[in-house]
């Protein structure tokens, strides 16, 4: 790739970062948590999903080779703490830009993967975790259920996003053309998730006599 492309595509992830360590943080301060813990759920939001495809893909972790994206969370999380009555002000701007970052790093987890050698079950499965498992961890450590499981639309448009880079990758070969249309195509069907509330079906349970225990 031309170094115009990769200076864009690392200022996405470094936008991507901003944003996941800034859900990360306004969770934390929420759960009325002192700055450290919300700087702690800032750096997991923002890097845990790409910290964990780099360990499965024995490949060297990028916040090591890469300090920057820790220091890029913990700023976030200190302007979300000292400031957080005007950003949560603008938290349907946040949840945009949560899309953009879902988009980008879901790109660039399948492109690491299919770096690796990965086949396609692999790279859906490294774009899903690099997109979704830092707030996987964030509202597990918060002590909420998961976004993912119980949320509109999230996962399924990393999974989207995913299978369009692979597609791209395989009938074209334009690594660039694949990452642009896995990103879009994730944003898109986040933002039109939020917009119409899709849900996927769940059992709703109205017998208050059903037992807990099944």
């Amino acid at each position: 790739m031309s170094s115009g492309v990769l200076i864009l595509l690392s200022t996405l992830d470094y936008l991507g970062t901003i944003v996941f360590a800034m859900t990360g943080a306004l969770k934390g301060v929420r759960r009325e948590m002192d700055m450290f813990g919300v700087a702690s759920l800032a750096v997991v939001t923002a890097i845990g999903g790409g910290t964990l495809r780099d360990l499965l893909l024995q490949r060297p972790v990028f916040w090591m080779v890469q300090p920057v994206y820790i220091l890029i969370a913990v700023v976030t999380a200190l302007f979300v703490f000292l400031l957080y009555r005007t950003v949560s002000e603008g938290e349907g701007l946040i949840m945009t830009l949560d899309a953009i970052g879902l988009g980008v790093f879901t790109a660039i987890g399948a492109m690491r993967a299919q770096e690796a050698g990965a086949q396609v079950v692999i790279i859906v499965t490294m774009a899903c975790l690099t997109g979704i498992g830092g707030g996987l961890i964030r509202d597990l450590l918060s002590n909420d259920i998961p976004v993912v499981l119980r949320k509109e639309v999230y996962a399924s448009a990393c999974i989207a996003g995913a299978l369009a880079f692979w597609g791209v990758q395989y009938f074209h070969g334009s690594k660039i053309i694949a990452i642009v249309v896995a990103a879009g195509l994730t944003i898109t069907i986040r933002i039109l998730a939020m917009i119409y509330n899709w849900n996927f079906p769940r059992v709703k349970i109205t017998d208050e006599t059903e037992p807990e225990n099944v």
